[in-house]
């Protein structure tokens, strides 16, 4: 399943695996002129194929998980794209074999195949833009986020994925994330573009606002951890009982996890 919407000059796909009349995940990729941000998941590879306006002549992956590079190979072989990504992330879009997938992800984006790629800079300019490269650990190491400071677009990859979110994989890391969004809430920006919640407008200020929930959370768990309660009864007073998401991954996504990478170890 596919849907395109269209933002100034920046093309948005809305993409996810349809099982049946539902789509239990999507994701975003974006177009500006002939390059890419991201191809989204390889189960809509037919659909984004063909809503592609145009030729694409460089792909820009803001890091190497699955429903982020699922349409490199696909696209590469259509028209020759140069793909560009953190040096850290060349391994595994050469060899996504080496990208360990947990059974929801095979089921909800599959394995990506092989696609060429080389590694980015400090910058990348394309024919419409010129972005500046900015490494963002903390959901995964070769995570970068592009910034356009002409247009003062932030293309976020999956740094931003809303104000308030109660979950955590289990290998992010909360502290890390926090300084991402710290360094992103310095640009200027008037524009995110989130392959999660899609074109975000009207809310300039909602890295801040982010971050604000994130540290509240941070703090009265630190408390509550120094007072003696457990990482059970923090996760469960903060952020409630654990629910489908939960379930549906195993436990890879949880409130737990994301309680734990606060407070360290459990009390």
């Amino acid at each position: 399943m596919i849907r395109v919407n269209h933002h100034n000059g920046v093309i948005a796909y809305k993409m996810g695996r349809s099982l049946g009349p539902y789509v239990p995940y999507m994701t975003h990729a974006f177009q500006i002129g002939r390059t890419l941000i991201d191809t989204g998941t390889r189960f809509a590879e037919r659909e984004f194929l063909g809503a592609l306006a145009g030729s694409v002549k460089s792909i820009i992956n803001t890091h190497h998980h699955e429903d982020h590079i699922g349409n490199n190979n696909a696209i590469q072989k259509k028209f020759g794209s140069e793909i560009i990504a953190h040096p850290l992330a060349m391994k595994y879009i050469i060899d996504p074999k080496t990208i360990p997938l947990k059974p929801y992800q095979k089921a909800v984006w599959g394995r990506p195949l092989p696609s060429k790629a080389a590694p980015a800079g400090d910058s990348i300019n394309t024919e419409d833009c010129r972005f500046q490269v900015i490494h963002c650990t903390g959901h995964c190491d070769d995570h970068i986020c592009l910034y356009e400071p002409d247009k003062k677009w932030l293309f976020s990859g999956d740094m931003f994925c809303g104000i308030r979110n109660i979950y955590l994989r289990k290998d992010e890391t909360f502290p890390k994330q926090l300084e991402s969004l710290r360094k992103l809430a310095a640009l200027d920006i008037d524009v995110i573009f989130c392959a999660m919640k899609g074109v975000v407008t009207g809310r300039k200020h909602a890295l801040t606002e982010k971050i604000d929930f994130m540290e509240k959370l941070r703090d009265t768990a630190i408390e509550m951890n120094r007072k003696g309660r457990s990482v059970k009864e923090i996760t469960r007073r903060l952020l409630g009982f654990e629910d489908m998401m939960w379930a549906i991954t195993m436990g890879h996504f949880s409130k737990k996890n994301l309680i734990e990478s606060i407070i360290g170890s459990p009390v």
